[in-house]
């Protein structure tokens, strides 16, 4: 069992809003309104709504733990918090599953255009929005996938390779081929059709 709250924010008056069902991270949001109202998100996410990160997973067991805050920083909204959780990442070498801890640290500027990108602070990624609502297990699923390594592979060796390639001499490599042109060259020489 999940347990989201979103806080919402105006004014004086707060109000918190607790959902006590299993993965109930919203689909859409509208993160403007999100952080005009300084909302939080607590909750779980359920691995099989990541459709993305499932390809790189060995199977799609276990949710991801959600913390985010929204917030304005002068007329930018941003998103701070962090993602957690345990998946089961596909080794490269032995194509077993590999147990790896996520512990991503979001903090995203949403903007509108590329000047207010490059006028971001420092520690913020930008985020360009185009539209009024953006899903958010599509975003969680970004940063979890850009946290992820290029190669996933056990710390040990999983594989044991064995040395015995020998390496080839090249003045005892006998060409055993002909060349396929020789026959050509042949017919030319001799006139033969």
């Amino acid at each position: 069992m999940a347990c989201i709250r979103i806080q919402l924010t105006e004014g004086v008056d707060t109000g918190y809003y607790c959902i006590d069902m299993s993965d109930q991270i919203p689909e859409l949001i509208d993160p403007v309104v999100f952080a005009e109202r300084q909302s939080s998100i607590q909750g779980l996410l359920g691995l099989q709504r990541l459709d993305r990160l499932a390809e790189m997973l060995f199977d799609e067991q276990g949710e991801l733990k959600v913390d985010l805050y929204f917030y304005k920083q002068g007329k930018v909204p941003v998103i701070e918090g962090c993602l957690e959780g345990n998946i089961n990442l596909i080794c490269q070498s032995c194509l077993e599953t590999l147990a790896w801890d996520v512990d991503k640290l979001v903090k995203i500027a949403m903007v509108q255009t590329i000047e207010q990108a490059d006028r971001l602070q420092d520690g913020f990624e930008p985020l360009m929005v185009a539209e009024e609502k953006m899903s958010l297990p599509g975003l969680i699923e970004d940063e979890v996938i850009i946290s992820l390594p290029d190669y996933p592979r056990h710390a040990h060796q999983c594989l044991q390779y064995k040395g015995n390639v020998q390496s080839a001499d090249a003045r005892t490599i006998e060409q055993k081929s002909e060349n396929p042109f020789a026959v050509l060259a042949k017919l030319k020489i001799t006139g033969d059709q």
